[in-house]
Protein backbone atom coordinates (compact mmCIF):
# COMPACT_ATOMS: atom_id res chain seq x y z
CA UNK A 1 0.00 0.00 0.00
CA UNK A 2 3.14 2.21 0.49
CA UNK A 3 5.02 1.88 -2.67
CA UNK A 4 1.03 2.47 -4.33
CA UNK A 5 1.06 5.61 -2.22
CA UNK A 6 5.03 6.59 -3.48
CA UNK A 7 4.23 6.14 -7.07
CA UNK A 8 0.87 8.11 -7.08
CA UNK A 9 2.22 10.76 -5.66
CA UNK A 10 5.00 10.94 -7.70
CA UNK A 11 2.89 10.52 -11.22
CA UNK A 12 0.97 13.82 -9.12
CA UNK A 13 4.42 15.18 -8.62
CA UNK A 14 6.51 14.69 -11.72
CA UNK A 15 3.99 16.28 -14.22
CA UNK A 16 3.55 19.20 -11.66
CA UNK A 17 7.10 19.73 -11.24
CA UNK A 18 7.88 19.72 -15.56
CA UNK A 19 5.15 22.35 -15.68
CA UNK A 20 6.53 24.68 -13.36
CA UNK A 21 10.02 24.49 -15.03
CA UNK A 22 8.32 25.23 -18.57
CA UNK A 23 8.57 21.32 -20.07
CA UNK A 24 6.46 19.14 -20.94
CA UNK A 25 5.86 16.45 -18.97
CA UNK A 26 5.30 13.79 -21.85
CA UNK A 27 8.06 14.61 -24.28
CA UNK A 28 10.73 16.73 -22.06
CA UNK A 29 12.35 13.04 -20.80
CA UNK A 30 15.27 10.71 -21.88
CA UNK A 31 13.47 8.70 -23.64
CA UNK A 32 12.77 11.96 -26.53
CA UNK A 33 16.05 13.72 -25.56
CA UNK A 34 18.89 11.13 -25.44
CA UNK A 35 21.56 12.37 -28.00
CA UNK A 36 21.85 9.92 -31.55
CA UNK A 37 23.52 10.23 -34.35
CA UNK A 38 21.77 11.05 -37.55
CA UNK A 39 22.86 8.97 -40.62
CA UNK A 40 22.84 11.57 -42.72
CA UNK A 41 24.84 13.94 -40.71
CA UNK A 42 27.20 11.69 -38.75
CA UNK A 43 29.40 15.03 -37.97
CA UNK A 44 26.35 16.79 -35.72
CA UNK A 45 25.79 19.24 -37.96
CA UNK A 46 25.75 22.67 -36.13
CA UNK A 47 23.68 24.38 -38.67
CA UNK A 48 19.78 24.40 -37.60
CA UNK A 49 17.68 23.64 -40.14
CA UNK A 50 14.32 26.01 -39.98
CA UNK A 51 11.42 24.18 -42.21
CA UNK A 52 7.44 25.43 -42.25
CA UNK A 53 4.67 25.90 -44.82
CA UNK A 54 1.30 27.50 -43.64
CA UNK A 55 -1.83 26.59 -46.12
CA UNK A 56 -4.89 28.36 -45.60
CA UNK A 57 -8.18 25.70 -47.11
CA UNK A 58 -11.08 27.69 -47.76
CA UNK A 59 -14.56 25.63 -47.21
CA UNK A 60 -14.89 25.76 -51.34
CA UNK A 61 -11.39 23.67 -51.32
CA UNK A 62 -9.21 26.54 -52.76
CA UNK A 63 -5.94 26.79 -50.90
CA UNK A 64 -3.44 30.09 -50.39
CA UNK A 65 0.28 29.18 -49.06
CA UNK A 66 0.34 31.97 -46.01
CA UNK A 67 3.79 31.06 -45.29
CA UNK A 68 6.44 28.76 -46.05
CA UNK A 69 10.31 28.88 -46.13
CA UNK A 70 12.58 25.16 -46.83
CA UNK A 71 9.47 22.99 -47.40
CA UNK A 72 11.51 20.51 -49.32
CA UNK A 73 14.14 20.13 -46.69
CA UNK A 74 14.64 16.70 -45.34
CA UNK A 75 14.66 16.75 -41.36
CA UNK A 76 13.84 14.61 -38.60
CA UNK A 77 10.14 14.69 -38.14
CA UNK A 78 10.48 13.72 -34.66
CA UNK A 79 6.63 12.65 -32.87
CA UNK A 80 4.74 14.07 -35.95
CA UNK A 81 5.61 10.74 -37.12
CA UNK A 82 2.77 9.42 -35.87
CA UNK A 83 0.39 11.65 -37.46
CA UNK A 84 1.18 9.21 -39.97
CA UNK A 85 0.92 5.61 -37.84
CA UNK A 86 -2.09 7.37 -36.49
CA UNK A 87 -4.29 7.78 -39.94
CA UNK A 88 -2.76 4.48 -41.37
CA UNK A 89 -4.29 2.47 -38.02
CA UNK A 90 -7.71 5.06 -38.00
CA UNK A 91 -8.31 3.43 -41.97
CA UNK A 92 -7.88 0.38 -41.09
CA UNK A 93 -10.00 -0.16 -38.17
CA UNK A 94 -7.17 -1.77 -35.83
CA UNK A 95 -7.24 0.86 -32.73
CA UNK A 96 -10.15 2.01 -30.51
CA UNK A 97 -10.36 5.77 -31.20
CA UNK A 98 -9.79 6.30 -27.37
CA UNK A 99 -6.48 4.07 -27.60
CA UNK A 100 -5.29 6.48 -30.63
CA UNK A 101 -5.98 9.62 -29.00
CA UNK A 102 -3.90 8.96 -25.91
CA UNK A 103 -1.22 8.07 -28.39
CA UNK A 104 -1.59 11.06 -30.50
CA UNK A 105 -1.92 13.68 -27.56
CA UNK A 106 0.27 12.26 -25.25
CA UNK A 107 3.29 11.16 -27.56
CA UNK A 108 3.57 7.78 -26.43
CA UNK A 109 5.98 6.08 -28.37
CA UNK A 110 4.94 2.31 -27.14
CA UNK A 111 1.60 2.80 -28.05
CA UNK A 112 2.66 4.48 -31.93
CA UNK A 113 5.24 1.68 -32.49
CA UNK A 114 3.05 -1.46 -31.06
CA UNK A 115 0.41 -0.32 -34.00
CA UNK A 116 2.73 0.06 -36.93
CA UNK A 117 3.86 -3.34 -35.98
CA UNK A 118 0.06 -4.47 -36.32
CA UNK A 119 0.16 -2.81 -39.42
CA UNK A 120 3.34 -4.12 -40.82
CA UNK A 121 6.79 -2.58 -41.70
CA UNK A 122 8.14 0.58 -42.19
CA UNK A 123 8.87 -0.14 -45.70
CA UNK A 124 4.79 -1.17 -45.95
CA UNK A 125 4.13 2.01 -44.69
CA UNK A 126 5.87 4.21 -47.10
CA UNK A 127 4.15 2.15 -49.69
CA UNK A 128 0.61 2.58 -47.94
CA UNK A 129 0.99 6.69 -48.62
CA UNK A 130 2.69 6.17 -51.87
CA UNK A 131 -0.25 4.63 -53.00
CA UNK A 132 -2.72 7.54 -51.40
CA UNK A 133 -0.50 9.61 -53.85
CA UNK A 134 1.77 11.13 -51.46
CA UNK A 135 4.85 12.18 -52.92
CA UNK A 136 7.45 9.34 -51.15
CA UNK A 137 10.40 9.02 -51.84
CA UNK A 138 13.99 8.70 -50.38
CA UNK A 139 14.17 12.65 -50.64
CA UNK A 140 10.67 13.29 -48.66
CA UNK A 141 9.76 10.54 -46.44
CA UNK A 142 11.55 7.89 -44.72
CA UNK A 143 10.23 5.76 -41.91
CA UNK A 144 12.39 4.25 -39.70
CA UNK A 145 9.40 3.42 -36.77
CA UNK A 146 6.05 4.15 -35.93
CA UNK A 147 6.84 6.92 -33.18
CA UNK A 148 9.30 8.91 -34.69
CA UNK A 149 12.33 8.34 -31.98
CA UNK A 150 14.54 7.33 -34.20
CA UNK A 151 16.68 10.01 -35.65
CA UNK A 152 16.95 7.66 -39.61
CA UNK A 153 13.29 9.13 -39.64
CA UNK A 154 12.77 11.73 -42.19
CA UNK A 155 10.34 13.61 -43.58
CA UNK A 156 9.82 17.87 -45.15
CA UNK A 157 6.81 19.96 -44.92
CA UNK A 158 5.42 19.30 -48.39
CA UNK A 159 4.65 15.92 -47.77
CA UNK A 160 3.43 16.24 -44.48
CA UNK A 161 1.16 19.03 -45.53
CA UNK A 162 0.25 16.33 -47.96
CA UNK A 163 -1.21 14.22 -45.66
CA UNK A 164 -2.79 17.23 -43.72
CA UNK A 165 -4.81 18.12 -46.94
CA UNK A 166 -5.57 14.13 -47.63
CA UNK A 167 -7.07 14.15 -43.83
CA UNK A 168 -8.74 17.30 -44.40
CA UNK A 169 -10.71 16.30 -47.58
CA UNK A 170 -12.28 13.39 -46.00
CA UNK A 171 -15.22 11.95 -44.55
CA UNK A 172 -13.02 11.32 -40.99
CA UNK A 173 -11.64 14.95 -40.64
CA UNK A 174 -13.30 15.74 -37.35
CA UNK A 175 -12.86 12.14 -36.03
CA UNK A 176 -8.79 12.50 -36.23
CA UNK A 177 -8.68 16.21 -35.68
CA UNK A 178 -10.16 15.39 -32.30
CA UNK A 179 -7.62 13.05 -31.78
CA UNK A 180 -4.36 15.27 -31.76
CA UNK A 181 -3.12 17.67 -28.97
CA UNK A 182 -4.95 20.98 -28.18
CA UNK A 183 -4.19 23.74 -26.27
CA UNK A 184 -5.67 23.78 -22.65
CA UNK A 185 -6.22 19.97 -22.79
CA UNK A 186 -4.84 16.87 -21.46
CA UNK A 187 -1.46 16.32 -23.84
CA UNK A 188 1.37 17.78 -25.01
CA UNK A 189 -0.27 21.64 -26.02
CA UNK A 190 -1.39 21.80 -22.43
CA UNK A 191 0.76 25.06 -21.60
CA UNK A 192 0.84 25.86 -25.37
CA UNK A 193 -1.20 28.24 -27.46
CA UNK A 194 -3.92 29.44 -25.39
CA UNK A 195 -4.99 32.13 -27.20
CA UNK A 196 -5.77 29.41 -29.80
CA UNK A 197 -7.65 27.04 -27.15
CA UNK A 198 -10.16 25.23 -29.31
CA UNK A 199 -8.85 26.25 -32.89
CA UNK A 200 -5.15 24.32 -32.91
CA UNK A 201 -5.16 20.58 -33.48
CA UNK A 202 -1.83 19.06 -33.87
CA UNK A 203 0.96 16.80 -33.02
CA UNK A 204 4.22 17.68 -31.81
CA UNK A 205 7.50 16.46 -31.83
CA UNK A 206 10.56 16.66 -29.22
CA UNK A 207 14.15 15.09 -30.05
CA UNK A 208 17.89 15.98 -28.92
CA UNK A 209 18.02 19.27 -30.90
CA UNK A 210 14.69 18.91 -33.09
CA UNK A 211 11.23 20.41 -32.53
CA UNK A 212 8.23 19.70 -34.23
CA UNK A 213 4.38 20.90 -34.62
CA UNK A 214 2.07 20.06 -37.28
CA UNK A 215 -1.59 19.76 -37.83
CA UNK A 216 -4.80 21.98 -38.02
CA UNK A 217 -5.97 25.43 -37.07
CA UNK A 218 -9.45 26.49 -37.62
CA UNK A 219 -9.70 29.90 -38.77
CA UNK A 220 -12.83 32.49 -39.85
CA UNK A 221 -12.07 31.85 -43.20
CA UNK A 222 -11.11 28.29 -43.75
CA UNK A 223 -8.83 25.45 -41.81
CA UNK A 224 -5.07 25.93 -42.14
CA UNK A 225 -3.13 23.26 -42.20
CA UNK A 226 0.79 23.40 -41.62
CA UNK A 227 4.12 21.84 -40.63
CA UNK A 228 7.00 23.25 -38.93
CA UNK A 229 10.38 21.02 -38.29
CA UNK A 230 13.12 22.62 -36.87
CA UNK A 231 16.25 20.53 -36.93
CA UNK A 232 19.96 20.65 -35.43
CA UNK A 233 18.46 23.94 -33.28
CA UNK A 234 21.22 25.43 -31.08
CA UNK A 235 19.28 27.09 -28.37
CA UNK A 236 16.88 25.44 -26.13
CA UNK A 237 13.49 23.06 -27.23
CA UNK A 238 11.55 25.44 -25.01
CA UNK A 239 12.96 28.63 -26.97
CA UNK A 240 12.03 27.32 -29.98
CA UNK A 241 8.47 26.31 -28.66
CA UNK A 242 7.84 29.89 -28.45
CA UNK A 243 8.75 30.82 -31.98
CA UNK A 244 6.68 28.25 -33.42
CA UNK A 245 3.43 29.10 -31.44
CA UNK A 246 4.34 32.64 -32.53
CA UNK A 247 4.17 31.45 -35.87
CA UNK A 248 0.96 29.65 -35.35
CA UNK A 249 -0.04 32.57 -33.90
CA UNK A 250 0.90 34.67 -36.58
CA UNK A 251 -0.85 32.91 -39.61
CA UNK A 252 -4.41 32.26 -37.66
CA UNK A 253 -3.96 36.48 -37.68
CA UNK A 254 -3.20 36.22 -41.75
CA UNK A 255 -6.24 34.50 -42.37
CA UNK A 256 -8.36 36.57 -40.64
Amino acid sequence: MKTLLKLLLLLLIIPSFAQAQGLDPYEDTPEFLRPQVDPDFPDKSNTPVFSHLFKLVKPDGAGKVLAIKNSTALNKPASTMKLFTGWWALQEGIRELDYLATMLKTSSNAMAQSTLNLLGSNSDMENYYSNLGLTVNEHTFRVADGSGLSYSNKSNCIVQIQLLEMILASNQYVVYRDLLAQPGETGTLRNRLHTLKGKVFAKTGTLNRTAALSGFIEAPQGTIVFCVLSDFLNHSLQYERKRIDAMVIENYNRAL
